[in-house]
């Protein structure tokens, strides 16, 4: 029996009750009406506690979910943050090895800088150049000789710069070189004195004269170390060093190209260079 049922029963007990008035004289039957009556209010009383219950059943499940949907938010952030706090581990870690890196990059190009300058020093002495130091002039020195083209021998700077290089490529290194000594000293603000000033390099390496070549090279990197020409004398320093057989610093700048000039074809050559050494 529902609850709706059972207080529809009592409502018309009661009011048959009423309509019957003085007609209900037996007081057996109006007795048993009672405790019928009170039975029932008995068992509505007993539905709303059941209701009552289930209710708070409901209720207390609905919390138990809402409890368990929290932990279960909770658990993963916690997943996240240990995530986060992994990733952030990784990247200091990653940056204290960038760091180191580039502290001993430093340290190796401080121990080539020094290679070079004593190279620039035993070439002087071994020269005997008492007015020069790698071939730049110093205070004091005696003036150079007039070049042996002068500028009205040549119909423009790039007819005496492909003379040059045409000269070294054939076989006469030094003409070559002289000419392109004075092609710099004519036209200073030119746009071919990078290549002229690696080509001067070129002519020594043909000589094998490496110590000199690593010193011409090396004007190329210090005045246009973002031209086009800086990794092929990198490269070409590091094959200097090589033919000297000086295999550390051949190393240290086969590996500059390829980290400063990754694209250039200088940097394939390098990579194929530091595989072959032992």
């Amino acid at each position: 029996m529902t609850m709706r049922h059972a207080v529809r029963l009592l409502l018309l007990g009661t009011l048959a009750a009423g309509a019957m008035g003085c007609a209900v004289a037996d007081t057996g039957a109006f007795g048993r009406l009672s405790e019928e009556v009170g039975a029932l209010r008995k068992e509505v009383a007993a539905m709303k506690g059941q209701t009552a219950a289930q209710a708070g059943v409901d209720e207390t499940q609905g919390l138990r979910r809402t409890v368990a949907d929290l932990g279960s938010d909770a658990d993963r952030l916690k997943s996240e943050q240990l995530a986060v706090s992994s990733r952030l581990d990784e990247t200091q870690s990653e940056l204290r090895r960038v760091a180191d890196r580039q502290a001993e990059q430093e340290k190796t190009l401080q121990e080539l800088r020094r290679s070079v300058q004593d190279i620039d020093k035993r070439t002087a002495a071994h020269e005997g150049k008492a007015g020069t130091v790698g071939g730049v002039p110093i205070a004091g020195a005696p003036p150079a000789p007039p070049a042996a083209d002068p500028v009205s021998a040549w119909k423009s700077p790039e007819e005496m710069y492909e003379y040059s290089v045409g000269q070294v490529k054939a076989g006469s290194p030094k003409k070559g070189r002289e000419t392109l000594a004075a092609f710099v000293a004519q036209n200073p603000g030119h746009k071919l004195v990078p290549n002229a000033l690696y080509w001067k390099g070129e002519s020594y390496y043909a000589e094998k004269d490496y110590e000199n070549a690593i010193l011409s090279f090396q004007d190329v990197v210090d005045k246009y170390p973002a031209g086009d020409k800086a990794p092929d004398a990198v490269y070409k320093q590091g094959l200097s060093f090589l033919a000297l057989q000086d295999k550390k610093n051949a190393r240290i700048l086969f590996n500059l190209v390829v980290s400063k000039y990754p694209k250039s074809p200088a940097a394939e050559m390098a990579k194929k260079k530091l595989a072959e050494i032992k």
